[in-house]
């Protein structure tokens, strides 16, 4: 009897569905759209589907571990619902993977895809949200303090959150003010979190970026340049920027406050173990991105597409936070930040590596590289730090926006 295998990307959750308990089952990988709801027994059954048994051992299993005997059109229809979604691992998923991977890679253009998800792919309703961002930060006190203080040198690099926009919209705000009051960079190497692991820790792409408001042109010349000077083929993970919203989300903002701007995207995505084990290669792609910038013929800048903490019952914590658990980790963001604003790679990296990364920094990739292509030459400023609490158990996520400066010459 045939052997059968959950493959890898899929999220399962409980969930209440018109008052009756259901496992929801999604593809995170987003190689199936669709969502399917089991009844809550079934999250045992797709446990045993590891690919080392049979269906007929699956039954046995579960008739050892609950005296219920699970009939063969019962766990057939499960296997069949599974297959139809491309939730198994087999030939059948494995073609489909290949002409999705094909079809983005010979597209020019990097798609919208969270357009009418996580914000409106109208472009007037897009732009009234955006500008009242703008507004509402502009109205503010704590804008008013800092208008008045000059930039103190010219704008090379920006952090801007990456959480959705109608929660995050004012953070990146903050940020993305700073583009209206200077002279810009013509292009900015976007470092997108990655949120699935990339091969060889970056990858480019030499696409541009679909917004409703326009598509943001990629600086081509100054990628393929990275390309050739990176220690490793950056290209080998370019599938990741299908769906990786992080950099996506710096485009919609671009377009709407620099539409000339070109960009080179970047999806950075080590965890602390693997910057451990393969610092050097990691450092190296660092310095050959340092060097590509200062060798251009025009201002380069840097984006950081970041969050800070997650913390709470959604991402595996076993607390309730509290309002004085967000003010505890609002505080401990502030040394992270200071090393930033002081572009101290190491510092940075003392403070995650000190905790263990135990308050899941989503952004450390791109937060070091950033901090350390700076290092020496430019100083960070804090704009905004703000949290949004993400769902009824209380937990939430921090993140902050920041500018960085280089010195007139």
């Amino acid at each position: 009897m045939e052997y059968v295998k959950l493959r890898y990307g899929l999220e399962a959750h409980y969930v209440q569905h018109q008052g009756k308990p259901y496992l929801l089952l999604r593809d995170r990988l987003g190689y199936s759209e669709k969502t399917v709801l089991f009844a809550p027994a079934v999250g045992r059954v797709l446990a045993l589907l590891d690919g080392s048994r049979t269906l007929r051992d699956v039954q046995a299993e579960i008739f050892r571990e609950t005296g219920e005997l699970l009939f063969s059109e019962q766990l057939e229809e499960i296997v069949r619902v599974l297959d139809e979604n491309l939730f198994l691992e087999n030939q059948r998923y494995i073609q489909h993977v290949a002409q999705t991977v094909a079809q983005f890679r010979q597209d020019p253009v990097r798609r919208a895809h969270h357009a009418g998800k996580s914000y409106p792919e109208e472009p007037g309703d897009l732009k009234r949200l955006l500008e009242g961002f703008f507004s509402g930060i502009e109205s503010s006190k704590t804008h008013r303090s800092q208008a008045g203080s000059e930039m103190p040198g010219r704008l090379c690099a920006l952090v801007a959150p990456h959480i959705d926009i109608r929660a995050g919209g004012p953070t990146f705000a903050h940020a993305y003010r700073c583009l209206r009051q200077s002279e810009p960079p013509a292009a900015w190497v976007v470092l997108g979190t990655g949120h699935e692991p990339v091969d060889n820790w970056f990858a480019v792409t030499l696409k541009d970026f679909e917004t409703p408001l326009g598509v943001v042109a990629c600086d081509k010349q100054l990628g393929q340049r990275l390309i050739q000077s990176a220690p490793m083929d950056v290209l080998a993970g370019e599938y990741n920027h299908r769906l990786e919203h992080t950099i996506e989300f710096q485009a919609v903002f671009l377009a709407h406050t620099q539409p000339t701007a070109r960009i080179v995207p970047v999806l950075c995505s080590f965890g602390l173990e693997e910057w451990k084990d393969k610092r050097s290669a990691i450092d190296d792609f660092c310095d050959a991105l340092r060097v590509v910038i200062r060798q251009s013929d025009y201002p380069v800048g840097l984006i950081a597409s970041v969050d800070l903490a997650h913390v709470g019952p959604r991402y595996g914590d076993s607390i309730t936070p509290s309002e004085g658990t967000i003010r505890q980790h609002m505080a401990r963001d502030r040394a992270l930040l200071d090393a930033l604003s002081r572009c101290d790679a190491h510092a940075f990296m003392d403070e995650i590596v000190g905790e263990n990364n135990a308050r899941k920094v989503c952004g450390v990739a791109p937060l070091y590289v950033l901090s350390r292509v700076l290092a020496g030459r430019a100083t960070g400023r804090i704009l905004d730090h703000a949290h949004a609490v993400v769902d009824p158990q209380g937990s939430f996520v921090t993140y902050a926006a920041m500018a960085f400066f280089e010195e007139y010459a």
